[in-house]
């Protein structure tokens, strides 16, 4: 876990949820030529999307999505899954998003405003 990483994450990580399945990236994949660009977090995702499959994989870097799509996988990162599941009344996106800005994610300012417009419309609707 990185040293930034919030309290509160690490508190939640140290008793991970029964729902959460804790896997091992195959080294060999994660060490593959074509994503030595990345860092070791993402190439570890996408060895294990490599030999999982998933129908999509969460990583927010840039680089790393873009490498991610030109491997075939459908990509979102955290404002998309919030967006989602805001636009599924799991969550509250407004609520989600000021929790997000009390922890070390970063984020287009730009993004977060067109979310939360397009979240208020729909509420609104």
């Amino acid at each position: 876990m990185a040293a930034d990483t919030p309290a509160r994450v690490r508190s939640w990580a140290s008793d991970i949820p029964k729902w959460v399945e804790v896997c091992a990236a195959d080294p060999i994949l994660r060490d593959d030529p074509r994503w030595r660009a990345l860092d070791l977090g993402e190439r570890a995702a996408l060895a294990l999307a490599s030999a999982r499959q998933p129908s999509i994989l969460l990583i927010d870097e840039r680089a790393g999505s873009e490498i991610t799509r030109a491997q075939g996988f459908l990509v979102t990162g955290t404002l998309g899954v919030l967006d989602e599941a805001a636009r599924r009344q799991l969550i509250s996106l407004p609520e989600a998003i000021e929790r997000l800005k009390g922890t070390s994610f970063r984020y287009p300012k730009a993004v977060v405003d067109r979310l939360l417009a397009e979240d208020a419309r729909r509420r609104s609707g």
